[in-house]
């Protein structure tokens, strides 16, 4: 059998495997290659072996697999020598295989006589005559005629074989049954798509893989300063002028003399960061749930979290940092939401109109005009500033020892956000699922996680604040992972009790 080598170039690095029977390719242990790529599904791409053919197949993914530019469908495709996969966010696969694409070359005195025809049958090697030419004229017209009889049989075969797998996978997939082993004694075997693009609604993996969507960048001319009361002297930290913020703004953003980007020459990413999935993050999500916690649904539901300091808002910059939040903000009125998809106007002496007016007559001693368009999107932004106290001093450690090092402040691209606005985020998102009820926890609607832009940054940069990050995990204060893709990030999640989870 003839040696297959994938040669894969991913966002976590490259490496080289040997093809012996199949190999499935995504971004869990689902898979046999494990690959750290966001945008990769769970189970992505499964690359087998059927003979000596080597063929190829799309497990249902979101973002698709393709072969040579071309999208995958729901059937195998074969694979040929120097043939590239595409798939996920920036994972490439080039195959290498002892078959070259040219055909072989042949003997003059074969090539006189016949062409080869390459069918999906072993050819069949008719020596050459010495007769004279016109017998062996007649007997190359016989050949051909039995070469294409044989196409034809071979052709209509492969075609019921694919008729009967197209209405097996159908009925399968409706049944909702899970993907099959592969039967390597099959030409083309058994697959039943995921209609869900291999995606779970319950699983933290996918949640961040999917709707971990970045919000516009933060314009810092639409942004006001905050004032804080005389008499709140608790949250006199806030009082920070919007030209603070443009001036970090650019002082992070501006160029480096080193390469930038999702993965620059020299990143170094510990196994803190990659390797054990969101096991963590899952586990403490589920302390959260079993310990009461009510997700945020609405910016009532923020409001009320601040009114009662479950949630604190972090100052919109300091000398160290800058929160590039609420770039997605809205000025429109204040809306409750339920789930699926239900929104509706406050109504007056409700529970959610009492908090919102609540909040506005005294955010941290300012007044806000509930009337006023500019108001109400100035409040959006404050609401999603907040996080869970813990986090507060991890992100300024963050944040004082990157700015020591380098000069430069983080760039804080997500706290804590509402369900109804992460799902007005995913309406532009073509990789996003919806979440059909609140049991499904997405992680920034804990407030105990942040992200921290990551493309600007030169590797050096990135390998500092990892290296802080795996120190941190390991002193059992977080978990982080890094994010590829459109999104690419540090995600910190930290424990909201100050206790590591039960695993």
């Amino acid at each position: 059998m003839k040696a297959v080598t994938l040669h894969i170039d991913a966002p976590d690095g490259v490496r080289e495997l040997s093809l012996e029977e199949e190999l499935s390719i995504g971004r869990t242990s689902e898979s046999a290659v494990v690959i750290g790529d966001s945008g990769l599904s769970r189970r992505n791409t499964t690359v087998f072996r059927d003979g000596d053919d080597i063929l190829v197949v799309d497990e249902g993914s979101t973002n698709g697999t393709f072969l040579n530019g071309e999208r995958l469908g729901t059937q195998p495709r074969q694979l040929r020598d120097g043939d590239e996969l595409r798939l996920g966010s920036s994972t490439k696969i080039r195959v290498e295989s002892g078959e070259k694409r040219a055909s072989a070359p042949v003997s003059p005195s074969v090539e006189a006589h016949q062409t080869p025809v390459e069918t999906s049958a072993a050819p069949t090697y008719v020596a050459p005559e010495t007769a004279a030419p016109a017998f062996n004229t007649n007997r190359l017209l016989i050949v051909g005629a039995v070469g294409f009889t044989l196409l034809i049989v071979v052709g209509a075969g492969i075609a019921l074989l694919l008729s009967r797998e197209s209405s097996t996978t159908s009925s399968n997939s409706s049944a909702g049954l899970p993907t099959p082993k592969i039967n390597a004694t099959r030409r083309i075997p058994l697959r039943v798509i995921d209609p869900l693009g291999d995606q779970n609604e319950d699983d933290l993996d996918d949640l961040i893989a999917s709707w971990e969507t970045s919000e516009k960048e933060v314009d810092a001319s639409t942004i006001a300063d905050v004032s804080v009361g005389a008499d709140d002297t608790s949250e006199s930290d806030l009082n920070v002028p919007a030209s603070l913020l443009a001036d970090r703004q650019k002082k992070a953003l501006e160029p480096r003399n080193a390469e930038t980007g999702i993965r620059p020459a020299g990143l170094d990413v510990p196994k803190e960061l990659y390797g054990d999935g969101v096991i963590k993050q899952k586990a403490k999500l589920r302390e959260m749930k079993a310990d009461g916690y009510h997700q945020p649904l609405d910016f009532p539901d923020l409001a009320e979290k601040r009114l009662n300091k479950e949630l604190i808002e972090m100052p919109m910059a300091a000398q160290s940092y800058y929160l590039d939040v609420g770039g997605s903000a809205s000025d429109g009125p204040f809306q409750t939401f339920a789930f699926p998809n239900v929104h509706g106007d406050l109504v007056p002496g409700s529970r959610e109109m009492l908090a919102i007016g609540r909040l506005a007559d005294s955010f941290a001693g300012h007044k806000y005009d509930l009337n006023n368009a500019a108001d109400r999107k100035q409040m959006r932004v404050r609401l999603l500033r907040m996080f869970n106290p813990r986090a507060k001093r991890i992100l300024l450690d963050l944040a004082e020892a990157y700015y020591k090092q380098f000069n430069r402040p983080l760039r804080v691209t997500s706290l804590t956000r509402s369900m109804d606005y992460q799902i007005s985020l995913n309406a532009s998102n073509v990789n996003s699922f919806k979440v059909r009820d609140e049991n499904a926890l997405p992680p920034h609607t804990s407030g105990c996680a942040f992200d921290l832009a990551r493309k600007h940054m030169t590797a050096e940069e990135q390998n500092f604040v990892m290296k802080e990050l795996a120190q941190m995990e390991n002193a059992k204060k977080l978990d982080a992972l890094i994010e590829y893709g459109q999104n690419a990030c540090f995600h910190v999640f930290i424990y909201f009790d100050g206790l590591a989870p039960k695993m």
